[in-house]
């Protein structure tokens, strides 16, 4: 399916400024550092640093490749590509609005921020959702995106409520509702778009095999099965034990869920026809790892009562630092190297039919460049690990800027 003038230029703006917000995150963490020194519950230098990576960063990049892959993987038109250029920009506002709201704490920014990404994000959840209309073959790739973009609805509609909460001071139990919003947005929107995605990107980047269908029906079921657990789970008290029962099944679901698909992933990758490892193999591979080690985290909050939970309140910092950026953001990197050359690459063949994959090769010899990036980050986050915040944020820092100039200097 060829793409339009308009969808490469929106995707390339979505990636160009979602490399804008990560160095902003870290440097916000190092300059904030101490927050992660005080319990994580409405912690709103947190919630702002949180937002300024999932929304500045996660959800910038994948509006933008959502563009792009969507068409291709599903050989699908996106439904209304008018849309691409106001939803950036309400995007882009509602979100400053919403950072500057929660890190200074001003009620009406946060309220008025909030609306502003709900009706953004909301056209393009609809949008996409329209799109899926026209698939002709549904197979776990096509269910698995209509999942997620459903799961981005509800978290979205969530989320909105969290935010008008901070200006009318509503009563309900916030606690349950802000895991209902992080679980869906992180596991129901992001985990199950990017395995619902990696099915189709992984056979045809890496030639290996698609899962076998047992297997991924099986991993949707349990994953399902896990979200719709936790969101039963708040409709009761989260003093109850039919709370704590449910929440539990629900948590439990989600981990083995996810360990399936690290499993599934592994396997695929390791029997891929092309053996070579590029820079986008050790992202991915990372990834994948540091998402067991999340779930593995993720267990032990289940286990230990939340009582020691939040009196070693570090483990929280942990298990999201390592599902967000361990897994999710190491994830999205390796995948940019291999997305932004193709849209270049598009973009220089829309102007002129011939000599379209130029640049493209020519980028190739800056792979010692890109593998010291990798290096940095993978270090960044082992030293985050070992909660030395400064010097982790310092050397991610250097590897956003220095992943932002490679990007960037593929166009000039």
């Amino acid at each position: 399916m060829n793409a339009t003038d308009s969808s490469i230029n929106i995707a390339l703006r979505h990636i160009k400024t979602a490399l804008i917000f990560l160095p902003i995150f870290f440097i916000v963490m190092f300059l904030d550092s101490k927050s992660f020194n005080v319990y994580f519950f409405m912690n709103t230098n947190i919630i702002a640093l949180t937002h300024i990576f999932t929304l500045g960063f996660l959800m910038m990049v994948i509006i933008g490749a959502s563009y792009m892959l969507l068409p291709v993987a599903l050989g699908v038109k996106i439904a209304y590509e008018k849309l691409f250029f106001p939803v950036y920009y309400v995007f882009v506002i509602s979100l400053l609005l919403f950072i500057v709201g929660m890190y200074y704490f001003i009620p009406i920014l946060i309220a008025s921020g909030g609306i502003l990404l709900f009706i953004s994000v909301l056209a393009y959840d609809l949008n996409m959702l329209l799109s899926l209309k026209k698939v002709k073959k549904w197979d776990y790739t096509a269910i698995g995106i209509a999942f997620a973009y459903s799961y981005l609805f509800i978290g979205l509609s969530v989320g909105l409520y969290l935010a008008l909460s901070f200006y009318f001071k509503t009563g309900f139990d916030i606690y349950g509702i802000l895991k209902d919003h992080v679980y869906l947005m992180f596991v129901g929107f992001v985990v199950m778009l990017f395995i619902a995605i990696s099915y189709r990107l992984l056979p045809m980047f890496y030639m290996t095999k698609s899962p076998g269908n047992l297997s991924w029906k099986t991993d949707l079921a349990v994953i399902n099965g896990g979200i719709i657990f936790l969101l039963v789970s708040s409709f009761f008290g989260t003093e109850t034990a039919v709370y704590t029962y449910l929440n539990d099944i629900g948590g439990w679901l989600l981990g083995i869920g996810t360990l399936m698909y690290s499993l599934i992933f592994f396997n695929l990758m390791l029997k891929r026809l092309k053996k070579k490892f590029d820079v986008t193999t050790f992202y991915l591979f990372s990834g994948a790892t540091f998402l067991i080690i999340s779930t593995i985290i993720g267990f032990l909050l289940i286990i230990i009562s939340e009582k020691t939970a939040n009196i070693n309140y570090g483990i929280y910092y942990y298990f999201g630092f390592t599902a967000l950026f361990g897994f999710a953001g190491m994830v999205i990197i390796g995948f940019l190297h291999k997305i932004f050359p193709f849209l270049i690459s598009l973009k220089i063949f829309e102007k002129a039919k011939k000599g379209a994959y130029g640049k493209l090769f020519s980028n190739m010899q800056t792979k010692y460049f890109e593998y010291l990036i990798f290096g940095l980050f993978l270090s960044g986050i082992i030293i985050w690990l070992f909660y030395l915040i400064k010097i982790s944020s310092i050397i991610l820092l250097i590897a956003s800027l220095l992943l932002l100039l490679h990007i960037f200097s593929m166009e000039w």
